[in-house]
């Protein structure tokens, strides 16, 4: 991450994993941004232009699921990339994440360096994608 400082937008509506992805996130030098809900997520991805979006996937009234399909489906914020961070990785909530355009999932509980690996593999030169081109196609879950 030499001399780049990412900013990365955080959506969870717990407060207690918001503060450990926040301060695993910043204490490995990220810029994090804090969303805590759907309607604030889709808020603040415009006002901050984030170079990657975590996402909880069960949240009440705006899912993870419903916040990945309004950021890939808008040409401003398709470009993003979006990580859901979920216990339901598995789950049909998890498969309807892959189908709208989500870039990856971290389970949870996780570690701090399976956090750290995630966010990574989407700052690798051969993963950056220009503004206004939208990936070839949604993740494919695999068992």
């Amino acid at each position: 991450m030499a001399g780049e400082r990412r900013k990365i937008l955080v959506v969870e509506d717990d407060p207690d994993i918001l503060r450990i992805l926040s301060h695993t996130l910043g204490a490995a030098g990220y810029h994090v941004v804090q969303a805590y809900g759907g309607e604030d997520a889709l808020r603040k991805v415009k006002l901050h232009h984030p170079d990657l979006v975590l996402t909880d996937l069960a949240m009440p009234a705006m899912s993870g699921v419903e916040v990945i399909s309004q950021i890939k489906k808008d040409e401003e914020t398709c470009h993003i990339p979006v990580v859901a961070v979920t216990a339901f990785v598995w789950d049909g909530i998890a498969r309807s994440a892959a189908e709208v355009g989500c870039d990856g999932f971290l389970a949870k509980p996780f570690k701090a360096t399976d956090l750290l690996r995630e966010v990574e593999k989407h700052f690798a030169p051969e993963k950056k994608v220009h503004a206004h081109h939208r990936p070839a196609g949604p993740l494919k879950l695999q068992r």
